[in-house]
Parts: structure tokens; C-alpha cells; sequence
């Protein structure tokens, strides 16, 4: 028997392996996100009939107020976090790159907060900010610096959130050590050659060099911000104090599940979708007028 014509070639044999993942976004993702569009264009409140209102639910959505303040939050909480996250992680990966005695251990304890499941983390950070009696104002204290109410205080409720997302770049730091382990040494040698300093070397080498990669990190930051962000948010504040971070999905969360308004809620999601889009084409927009993009050397470093 010939088995010559039996035989797969690799692209197929790649395509075959991607199947599963494939069948599962469609089934999971774009099947899901397509009914929700078309859910939008209904009254429905997930018991009785649906009832078509055409644009009413988008009309209703943007002239509530609550709306209108949830997306200015929530650019709010990317605009500041993830530039810093990004950063942080190809900051940490840098310091962590040389070998060393303890440098394994490090690199476990920055990429152990990403693993903690998203209520225990929530909880752990409510004992932290505890105004009275948490161990962060207890330290401002002890040095003589002010101790913010965080969490029970508007002004400082946005800031406490950011600095909760900074402990959680574990993927990012794992993707840019990664990334720096490609980079061949020669390149950092006629750095040094040339009398750049070590501050020199990572702002003028080696930041040009990764920027495509630090860039596909802030397009996937910017969507998981703004869409992962939720049991934080309802676990530590529940959008409080005075609605100060009360953000997209949590007022999607509300307006199905609170009060079964399924198609105001689809029509908020699609809005949800549509700014992320929206503040990933600027950054794009923004990439490129710098030269900065996907290209043929990110795959080759």
C-alpha cells in the first residue's frame, strides 16, 4: 500500500493543530459576541418575549449618566496602568536577565502574583489598603508620610487600583525576558565599546529594538484591563466610593443581572468592544508615526 499520498503537509498539519483553539473562539467568543449584537436590538429581560426597539438600548445607554462616567473610568484605569505595567515588566526582566545566585527565585516571586486567582488577590489587597490598620499606611507611617484613606476615598481610589495593577505583569516580564534572551550579546558589547552606560543601553538600544514586542503587550493589557478588571473592582470597592471607580463592565454587570435589562447590557458591551478597539487603533495610529510596528524582526530576534 503507498502511504505517500496519506502523508500531511506541515502547513496543514499547523492548521490542524490550531483546530481546537479555533473551534473554541468561535464557539465561545464570536458566536456569543454576535448573538449579544443582535440581543442589543431587544427588550428582553431573559423570562418573556423579545421585544424589538431598534437603537433604543444604545439611545438609553448613552444618556445615562452612569454610563458615561463607567467609560470615563475605565479609560481612566488604561490610560495611566498600562503604560507603567509594560514598562515595569520589561524593567524587571532587564534587572533579572544576568545570571545570579537567587535570580530564579526573583523571577518566581514576579510571576506569582499573576497566578493568584482574581478574588483571593482582591482580598489580600483590601487588608493591604486598610486605612487604620494596613500594613501600607503603617509603613507611611513609620516614615512620617501620609496616609491616604485609599479605597474609602475618591481621590485616591483610582490611584490604589493602578498601583494593585503594577503587581501583575508577570506575563509581560516572562514575554520580555524571553525576548532579551534572543538578543544576540554582540549588540550590547558595541554598546558598551561606544561608552554607553547601562541606563543609556536600555533607552537607546535595547527599548528601539523590543518596541514591536512592547507594543503587542500594551494592545493585550489595554483588553485585558479593560474587560478582566471586573471582580476586582466588585470584590474591593464595587464602584465605589461615589461611583469613582465604577467602570464598563461593572454597569454591564448591572444592567443584565441586576435588573435583566439583557439588551441595554449587550448594547454597553458592544460599546466595550468599540472603545477597546478604539484606544488600540490610537496606540497603533501612534506606533507607527514613530516607526514602531510588527515586522519581520520581531520574528527574528
Amino acid at each position: 500500500m503507498n502511504f505517500n499520498r496519506f502523508q500531511i503537509s506541515y502547513k496543514t498539519q499547523l492548521y490542524l493543530f490550531l483546530l481546537p483553539y479555533l473551534s473554541g473562539i468561535i464557539i465561545l467568543i464570536i458566536i456569543p459576541a454576535l448573538l449579544s449584537f443582535g440581543i442589543a436590538f431587544f427588550k428582553y429581560d431573559g423570562l418573556s418575549t423579545p421585544t424589538w426597539v431598534g437603537n433604543l438600548n444604545f439611545i438609553l445607554a448613552y444618556n445615562d449618566e452612569l454610563f458615561n462616567l463607567s467609560v470615563q473610568n475605565s479609560v481612566a484605569l488604561v490610560l495611566l496602568p498600562v503604560p507603567l505595567r509594560v514598562f515595569g515588566a520589561f524593567l524587571m526582566a532587564r534587572l533579572l536577565h544576568s545570571n545570579g545566585r537567587f535570580v530564579n527565585a526573583f523571577r518566581a516571586i514576579i510571576f506569582l502574583p499573576s497566578i493568584i486567582p482574581g478574588a483571593a488577590y482582591a482580598l489580600a489587597w483590601i487588608w493591604i489598603f486598610n486605612p487604620l490598620s494596613g500594613p501600607l499606611n503603617l509603613l507611611l507611617q513609620s516614615l512620617g508620610l501620609f496616609t491616604p484613606a485609599w479605597l474609602v476615598d475618591p481621590l485616591w481610589a483610582k490611584p490604589a487600583l493602578a498601583l494593585i495593577s503594577l503587581w501583575q505583569i508577570g506575563e509581560g516580564f516572562i514575554v520580555s525576558l524571553a525576548a532579551l534572551s534572543d538578543l544576540p550579546p554582540s549588540i550590547d558589547e558595541a554598546a558598551q565599546i561606544d561608552g554607553a552606560s547601562v541606563w543609556q543601553q536600555l533607552w537607546y538600544v535595547q527599548l528601539p529594538i523590543f518596541a514591536p514586542i512592547l507594543l503587542i503587550l500594551v494592545f493585550r493589557d489595554i483588553a485585558l484591563t479593560l474587560q478582566n478588571s471586573f471582580t476586582t473592582i466588585l470584590l474591593m470597592t464595587q464602584g465605589g466610593p461615589y461611583y469613582a471607580t465604577y467602570t464598563l463592565p461593572q454597569f454591564i454587570y448591572e444592567q443584565g443581572f441586576d435588573l435583566l435589562f439583557f439588551g441595554s447590557a449587550s448594547a454597553a458591551l458592544w460599546v466595550l468592544y468599540l472603545v477597546t478597539g478604539v484606544i488600540i487603533l490610537v496606540v497603533y495610529i501612534v506606533a507607527r508615526q514613530w516607526r514602531v510596528g510588527p515586522s519581520e524582526a520581531l520574528y527574528v530576534l
